[in-house]
């Protein structure tokens, strides 16, 4: 899916208002609380109480000439909310502060989706285009979909994520 932001918000500041521009640490922010509003909209109160989440790889692209945006691949974690799944991805997104209204959202991506999103075209540095902060590998990738995973799952120098051999 793609989850592209709006450039600049309009900010109440005394007796005016104030625009704010987007930056990666705002986008970072902001999926963050997207992602919070999602696992607290499928999975209820265990998503605060133990700490369960919806599996996500998100990739920042954009910046400079092109606008900031994720390529992400959200996984739905409980069968019965498949079919509404995309549709609540939106509403979630658009409900944001930096959600823009134009998402891209398909079910059932293929290997040409993470070979598209993990492009290094658009991305000034691709270790740093992976959004680690909110990364929650999905049950796809053959780990728990509930947990963060272990940093010995994760060489960032090459960008893999797999096992390493102890």
């Amino acid at each position: 899916m793609t989850l592209p932001f709006r450039q600049c918000v309009t900010v109440p500041c005394g007796n005016m208002d104030t625009r704010v521009w987007l930056t990666e640490t705002f986008a970072v922010q902001n999926l963050r609380h997207f992602l919070n509003k999602l696992n607290r909209s499928v999975l209820g109160r265990s998503a605060i109480r133990y700490g369960q989440g919806v599996g996500c790889v998100p990739v920042l692209e954009g910046g400079g000439s092109t606008r900031l945006h994720y390529h992400a691949i959200i996984d739905c974690p409980r069968p019965d909310h498949v079919t509404n799944f995309p549709l609540l991805i939106a509403d979630h997104w658009r409900s944001t502060q930096w959600g823009h209204w134009q998402v891209d959202c398909q079910a059932d991506p293929d290997d040409g989706w993470l070979k598209y999103i993990t492009k290094f075209r658009d991305k000034p540095s691709f270790a740093d285009a992976i959004d680690w902060a909110n990364l929650r590998l999905p049950r796809s990738l053959g780990t728990d979909p509930f947990h963060t995973p272990n940093p010995s799952y994760i060489r960032s120098e090459a960008c893999t994520v797999r096992r390493l051999d102890p």
